[in-house]
C-alpha cells in the first residue's frame, strides 16, 4: 500500500510524507513510543554501539521531534556537536521548539536520508532508528550514511521487523491481515531483515546483528502507536476486510482491554558496524 493510499487513515506509512499527512498525530505517536521503557532501553544500546564519547561529532537520520539527538548531545558534551537530520519541516519544527534553547551542541537540519546536506567524512557516527522502514531505497540512504561518517567510524541502524509484528485475538486470519496491512503500508516493511547483508554489502566491516523482542501488555500504547482501528477502517473502505469480520476483531479486543488480557509483540533488529579506517568515500 502507498503513502498516498493510508494517507490521513493512521497507517504507519504516512511517517515517509508526515508534512502530507497529520503531523501533530505522528508527533504524539513518536511521544508514546519515548515513553516506553523497551525503546529506551534499546535506543541506549544504540547510543553505546555508536561508541560516542566527548568532543565526538554525530548524526541522527530521521531525527524527529529530537529526543534522541538530544540524549547524544548529553553524550558528547559541550565540545561535541549533533545533528538531527529530518526531512519534515513540521518534525524539526517540534524539534526545535523543544531543544534549540537547552541545548547548544545540536543542530537540525531538513534533508532526505539518500541526500544528507553534509560534507563526507564529517561525523565519527551516525545512526537511524525506524527510518528506513520508511524510505524507498534502503541502501542508498545507507551508503549516504556510510559516506558522511568519518574512517573508523561508526554506524548504527536499527528497525522493527514490520512483517512479525502480532496481537493475540480470538480471530487469528484477521489479526493477521490487519497487521500485514499496517506492515505493507511502509515503503520497506522488510528493511530489517535486509540491514545485516546491506552493511556488508555498503563496505561496513566488523558487522553486528543484535535482536530485541518485545512484548506490550498495554492496549492503549499499542493502540496509539499502530491505530488499529484506523486501518481497520481503511481496509473496509477498501474491500480488503468484511465489516463484520471487523467488529468480531474488534470487541475482542476491547474485552482483551476490558479484562486485561492484551498481548502483542515485535523484534527490534539492531545492525552496528564500522567505516574502515583510511577508508574516506
Amino acid at each position: 500500500m502507498s503513502t498516498a493510499d493510508s494517507k490521513s487513515r493512521g497507517f504507519l506509512g504516512n511517517f515517509a510524507n508526515v508534512d502530507q499527512a497529520n503531523p501533530a498525530e505522528l508527533v504524539g505517536r513518536l511521544d508514546t513510543m519515548h515513553a516506553l521503557e523497551f525503546f529506551r532501553s534499546y535506543k541506549r544500546e544504540t547510543f553505546a554501539l555508536m561508541q560516542l564519547g566527548a568532543a565526538a561529532s554525530a548524526a541522527d537520520i530521521g531525527c524527529g521531534t529530537g529526543e534522541d539527538a538530544r540524549q547524544m548531545a548529553e553524550l558528547v558534551g559541550e565540545s561535541g556537536l549533533v545533528v538531527g537530520f529530518d526531512i519534515s519541516e513540521a518534525m524539526l519544527k517540534e524539534a526545535r521548539s523543544r531543544h534549540d534553547a537547552a541545548t547548544a551542541n545540536l543542530q537540525f537540519i531538513q534533508s532526505p536520508a539518500h541526500e544528507l546536506k553534509a560534507a563526507s567524512a564529517s561525523f565519527d557516527a551516525i545512526r537511524a532508528d525506524r527510518v528506513l522502514t520508511h524510505v524507498p531505497d534502503t541502501m542508498a540512504a545507507l551508503r549516504e550514511m556510510v559516506r558522511v561518517v568519518k574512517p573508523g567510524g561508526r554506524v548504527v541502524v536499527s528497525e522493527p521487523d514490520m512483517l512479525g509484528c502480532w496481537v493475540n485475538n480470538a480471530h487469528h486470519a484477521t489479526s493477521t491481515r490487519i497487521l500485514q496491512a499496517i506492515a505493507h503500508s511502509c515503503e520497506r516493511p522488510f528493511a530489517a531483515r535486509e540491514l545485516y547483508h546491506h552493511f556488508l554489502d555498503a563496505g561496513l566491516v566488523d558487522v553486528r546483528l543484535l535482536l530485541r523482542p518485545v512484548a506490550l501488555t498495554d492496549p492503549q500504547s499499542a493502540d496509539n502507536i499502530l491505530r488499529f482501528g484506523a486501518a481497520i477502517e481503511t481496509m473496509i473502505e477498501k474491500g480488503k476486510l468484511d465489516a463484520q469480520e471487523a467488529r468480531s476483531w474488534l470487541a475482542d479486543f476491547e474485552e482483551r482491554r476490558r479484562t486485561g488480557r492484551f498481548l502483542g509483540g515485535a523484534t527490534i533488529f539492531i545492525v552496528a558496524g564500522g567505516k574502515p579506517a583510511g577508508e574516506d568515500r
